[in-house]
């Protein structure tokens, strides 16, 4: 059951999102609109072999498969709306939005060069600008924050495949917190408790995945807790970073990535 705060949450959220999806459609009609004025004044001025004239149609096309990727994060949140954390759902609409305005003005930009390099019959000048950001389509990052909106403990367990042994046996020692990532980042830890040099018990907190961070955060946490799980009897062997990129680097790059082009 949601808390007071979080239900405001949510209704801002899905404000958000509808505000979004409204204001979409009305970007893709602005920038048809503007890029086919510029199609025909390109065709007069350069002809339809011209770069720039071909340009115009390749961004109403480039435009139309952001939007239309846009839509299909949104309705994914929309469709996971009970599972996921409204605030933390916030913060990657507030991504997705910026990106979204950061994209529309780089091609408004692209337009008003070729609109200017129309009148002044220059056609270098309508030459595309340098892109110095990927949009939506360019870069499954932000569609793995939205993915992850959804990941859970049960998910990450799922992911590592460790034995049901280790899950048991970190259960009665395992505490949960819900705080800002970056207090989360301060005060999660695995730590190896010792009866001289043999380690005898662990002690774990953990942060509560409700988002990317908090997802790759709490892998690290429970890479760190196995190795000590398994060193249970023995002397403890530290583990290394390296390790634990491994883990965190095949769960975004194999795991989520696979998720994006399966789910959404």
């Amino acid at each position: 059951m949601r808390t007071i705060e979080q239900e405001k949450d949510l209704k801002d959220l899905l404000e958000d999102i509808k505000e979004m999806k409204s204001g979409s459609a009305e970007q893709l009609y602005l920038v048809t609109t503007y890029s086919l004025s510029n199609y025909i004044k390109s065709l007069i001025a350069f002809g339809s072999k011209s770069k720039i004239t071909k340009d115009n149609l390749n961004i109403i096309k480039e435009m139309f498969n952001i939007l239309k990727e846009e839509r299909k994060l949104l309705n994914y949140i929309l469709r996971n709306i009970d599972v996921i954390d409204p605030f933390s759902a916030l913060l990657v609409i507030g991504l997705l939005d910026e990106t979204n305005d950061k994209t529309v003005n780089y091609y408004y930009q692209v337009m008003d060069d070729i609109e200017e390099a129309c009148e002044m019959k220059q056609e270098f000048r309508g030459i595309r600008r340098k892109q110095d950001f990927p949009t939506l389509i360019q870069d499954t990052s932000y569609a793995k924050e939205v993915i992850a909106l959804c990941e859970n403990e049960d998910s990450l367990k799922e992911f590592l495949g460790y034995e049901e042994s280790f899950w048991k046996f970190i259960s009665k020692r395992l505490k949960i917190v819900d705080t800002d990532i970056n207090i989360a980042r301060k005060t999660s830890y695995a730590i190896p408790i010792y009866d001289g040099d043999i380690v005898v018990d662990i002690d774990l907190l953990v942060p509560k995945v409700v988002d990317l961070q908090t997802a790759l955060l709490a892998l690290s946490i429970y890479v760190k807790a196995y190795k000590i799980y398994k060193s249970l009897g023995q002397e403890y062997q530290r583990i290394s970073e390296e390790e634990i990129d491994a883990v965190t680097d095949k769960y975004l790059k194999l795991y989520l990535e696979n998720k994006v082009k399966t789910v959404i």
